[in-house]
């Protein structure tokens, strides 16, 4: 009896305890959501008493793995990551939105409604994934039927998609940012058909679109240092102005921070890329339905359930 009491005394020394360590470990994917970061990497390797370990992810499986070890204790997720670690008990919360739809339907054709694309050959990659998730809802929505109205087919990555774009073998793909703006400026063919933010918008009559990466930090942290995570927020704010601004450092800072990004497309990649910090609170109901489509869809991409709302952090 008195060893149990023990080891429950240490347990709770330890769990409020944790979150007085010196440094915070935080995770991106490299690319498109790090720019979300680029000044905060550069100028704020500390906020109030906590030194911040940064760290890009080149490759999707080892965030996720970062994220199942527990390894971080904040970081930018895909948005169906973030439902899946929630569902698996692991303590993160979503603090809010970082990155809205940044897809888009391309071609060398004029497409004057979506509902054009029937009887369409589509390509794209993430097959059960928020790409996949998005197209099949906004097909459904607009009564095209994604079995049988048209094919899509999946790819291993834009990798493979763009080089076999660029080569006349696609002739319709969905794409993100960057790869988008690289096809644009190799391509003068090619035409932005589609937005598939706005037609997420438009299918569901919402001011915002869908969530495409999410800003997660441990539970534990979020209840024993509140003050951090608002400071923390507070400068990923100045950040994402910074990098939507004419900072002649904009350049410098993304250099030095590693970020793997082509200057050469920068300007058109930051325009289409629709970053904007939204608070859990705000984006509340995106996520919501999010969710809701992702569940129908697939599932295991979730954690098998639609996420109830304490995966929110509140005020």
């Amino acid at each position: 009896m008195k060893k149990t009491i023990i080891a429950l005394l240490m347990m709770l020394f330890f769990i409020t305890t944790v979150y007085s360590k010196d440094t915070i470990k935080f995770t991106s994917p490299d690319g498109l959501p790090a720019l979300s970061i680029v000044k905060m990497m550069n100028d704020n390797k500390k906020i109030s008493d906590k030194k911040i370990e940064y760290k890009l992810e080149k490759v999707s499986e080892s965030l996720v793995m970062n994220f199942l070890k527990k390894e971080s204790d904040m970081g930018i997720v895909p948005s169906n990551l973030a439902g899946q670690l929630y569902n698996k008990n692991l303590d993160y919360k979503i603090i809010g939105t970082i990155g809205w739809g940044s897809f888009y339907i391309i071609s060398r054709e004029d497409f004057m409604d979506i509902k054009d694309l029937k009887g369409k050959e589509i390509y794209t990659i993430g097959k059960g994934l928020t790409p996949d998730v998005m197209l099949q809802t906004i097909l459904k929505e607009n009564n095209i039927n994604p079995a049988k109205d048209l094919k899509i087919n999946y790819l291993s990555g834009s990798n493979e998609l763009a080089p076999m774009y660029l080569a006349g073998k696609i002739k319709i793909a969905m794409v993100s940012e960057p790869v988008l703006s690289k096809i644009m400026s190799k391509d003068n063919k090619s035409k932005i058909n589609f937005n598939m933010d706005n037609e997420w918008k438009k299918a569901f009559g919402i001011n915002l679109g869908f969530p495409q990466s999410t800003l997660i930090a441990s539970e534990n942290l979020i209840k024993e240092d509140p003050e951090f995570i608002a400071k923390f927020i507070t400068e990923l704010e100045n950040s994402i102005e910074f990098i939507y601004g004419k900072s002649l450092n904009k350049e410098k800072y993304i250099t030095e921070s590693k970020v793997t990004i082509d200057m050469s497309i920068l300007d058109e990649v930051i325009k289409r890329a629709n970053i904007n910090f939204v608070s859990a609170e705000d984006s509340k109901e995106a996520y919501k339905l999010y969710f809701e489509k992702i569940e129908k869809t697939n599932k295991k991409a979730i954690g098998g359930k639609i996420p109830d709302e304490k995966i929110f952090m509140s005020k």
